[in-house]
C-alpha cells in the first residue's frame, strides 16, 4: 500500500501512522533505494505493536520478477533506518513458532529462554543466536501468506508469463464484493490447477491462477463489510486480527495493511 493511502484502512482497526512515522518512512525508503540502487517501488506493509516500541514494515517489489516477490524491510518507531529482514533457517522457523508472548520492540532481544547475556566487550563480534527480529520476520511472512489479498481480476499474466496488474480491471460491483470468491491471495498459487496454468503456454485468464479465499478453512475467518455509502468494501481476517483490506467499488483502487500485535487469535474457534 502506498503511504498516502494508509488512512483508507483506518476504519477497519482505528489505526494509522502519525506524521512523524510517515515522514520517517519516506526518508528511510529513499535512503534504502539509493544505498542498494533498487529499481521498482516500496510499499507500506504494516505496523507490529511492541510493549516498548513498534515495528514498521515495508516491502520492495522488483519490476523484473516473473511473480511479484516481496523483499521486507523493517524499522522501529524510534529509528527509521530501514533494515532487511533476516534469512530464517529451519531451526529458527521452529523456534519462532513456539513463542506466544507479545513483541517487545527490540530487534536484538534474545533472552526468550534465559540465555546468557551478550559479552561486554564492544569490539567483540555479535553472537549468532535467535533474536526478536527473527521472530518478526517469521510472523510477517506468515501474515503475508495467510492474509494479503487482491480483488478477483486485478492481477493478470502477460504474454511473457509475467504476473502484472491488470490494466483492464475496473473494480468490483456491490453484489460481487459481498462474496468470498471475489478475493484472491496475492501469493504464488498453491492449488495444482493454478500452478499448472502458470506453466502452460498460451493466455491465462486473470482470475484463473491465484488461490481464492473461499477455499480457506474455516471460511468464517474472513469478514466482509461496507461503508455507510456502500461505495467501499472492507475485508478483515479474524485469525490475524489487524489485517484490513479495502476496495473502492466500481474503481480500480484497492489496498491493504496490517496493524496488530503480530500474534494470531488462538481463541478464534470460540468466537466463530
Amino acid at each position: 500500500m502506498d503511504l498516502n493511502s494508509i488512512a483508507k484502512v483506518g476504519p477497519l482497526h482505528g489505526q494509522t501512522l502519525n506524521i512523524e512515522e510517515v515522514a520517517g518512512l519516506e526518508v528511510g525508503v529513499m535512503q534504502r533505494k539509493l544505498q542498494e540502487n533498487l529499481p521498482g517501488n516500496f510499499f507500506f506493509w504494516g505496523k507490529v505493536f511492541g510493549s516498548t516500541q513498534d515495528y514498521l514494515v515495508v516491502f520492495h517489489l522488483s519490476p523484473y520478477d516473473e511473480f511479484p516477490e516481496k523483499k521486507f524491510y523493517y524499522c522501529t518507531s524510534s529509528d527509521y533506518t530501514l533494515r532487511s529482514m533476516p534469512f530464517l533457517t529451519e531451526e529458527y522457523e521452529k523456534t519462532a513458532k513456539k513463542i506466544f508472548t507479545p513483541f517487545l520492540g527490540d530487534p536484538s532481544f534474545f533472552a526468550y529462554n534465559g540465555e546468557d547475556p551478550e559479552p561486554e566487550d564492544p569490539e567483540a563480534p555479535p553472537v549468532e543466536r535467535f533474536r526478536e527480529v527473527h521472530r518478526l520476520a517469521h510472523n510477517v511472512n506468515k501474515i503475508d501468506h495467510d492474509c494479503f489479498i487482491v480483488p478477483r481480476g486485478a492481477i493478470s499474466v502477460d504474454s511473457s508469463k509475467k504476473v502484472v496488474p491488470n490494466s483492464n480491471y475496473q473494480g468490483l460491483s456491490f453484489s460481487t464484493s459481498t462474496e468470498l470468491r471475489a478475493y484472491m491471495h496475492m501469493r504464488k498459487p498453491e492449488n495444482l490447477q493454478g500452478i499448472a496454468l502458470l506453466k502452460r503456454p498460451g493466455i491465462v485468464k486473470s482470475d484463473d491462477f491465484l488461490d481464492c479465499i473461499d477455499k480457506d478453512e474455516p471460511k468464517e475467518i474472513w469478514a466482509i463489510s461496507h461503508d455507510n455509502t456502500a461505495s467501499t468494501v472492507f475485508v478483515r481476517n479474524l485469525y490475524w486480527e489487524g489485517y484490513g483490506f479495502y476496495a473502492a467499488l466500481k474503481s480500480p483502487e484497492y489496498g491493504s495493511a496490517y496493524f496488530g500485535t503480530g500474534i494470531p487469535n488462538y481463541d478464534i474457534a470460540f468466537s466463530l
